[in-house]
């Protein structure tokens, strides 16, 4: 079984249970844990914040010490933290000015991804005139149009229209397995869609 993110003995926040997992390519594995918990593993992961201890790997490589745009993992975080004075076309297409390895595709892509993600009349508007879910979408747009390894998507609470298995299943590049998810959710609603779950639990002091 291929594996495209793997954690050892990761701990995000002290008091924190360590988190070994495997993340198959192309599987969603839902992260059971509660907000701040929750938002804490997914800013580790993606490179926001520094774990207290234990490793990360990405497609064998390991990212632990590497910064954000290295690591090659896209990143919803709760809310969708969309920059309020850009279009959602410059929204999407924020991060790829960052990323030279993708620029040749990524026109390309992120227009397949709007298609996919029904985000074409929306292109001119600001955040704020757009609805939960259509910011759900957009920042789902934005994490996949620099073409990353891994998905990790924070979805503390359900959002009215928003089927996540569903629209990552619109995500994957064509001739490929599969976007490789990981969801930070403890939501009974957001965990009904996944059947791979993996808990982790905090004595304390984890930030809400």
């Amino acid at each position: 079984m291929m594996v495209t993110l793997r954690t050892f003995e990761l701990v995000a926040v002290p008091d924190a249970s360590p988190l070994t997992l495997d993340v198959p390519v192309g599987a969603t594995v839902a992260l059971v844990a509660g907000p701040g918990l929750g938002t804490a593993v997914a800013r580790v992961l993606v490179g926001l914040a520094a774990p207290v201890a234990g490793r990360i790997l990405v497609g064998g490589r390991d990212v632990t010490d590497l910064p954000p745009l290295q690591r090659r993992i896209g990143y919803v975080p709760a809310g969708a933290a969309l920059l309020p004075h850009l279009t959602v076309g410059r929204n999407i297409s924020y991060g790829q000015r960052r990323r030279k390895r993708v620029r040749e595709v990524a026109d390309d892509w992120a227009a397949v991804l709007v298609d996919r993600l029904e985000l074409a009349p929306t292109l001119g508007l600001r955040p704020h005139l757009l609805s939960d879910a259509q910011r759900f979408r957009v920042a789902l747009a934005r994490a996949m149009a620099c073409l990353p390894e891994v998905l990790v998507v924070d979805l503390p609470t359900a959002i009215d229209g928003v089927r996540l298995t569903d629209l990552v299943g619109r995500l994957s590049p064509p001739d490929t397995p599969g976007v490789t998810t990981l969801l930070c959710s403890a939501d009974g609603e957001v965990l009904t869609e996944v059947a791979d779950r993996v808990p982790i639990e905090a004595a304390g002091g984890v930030p809400r």
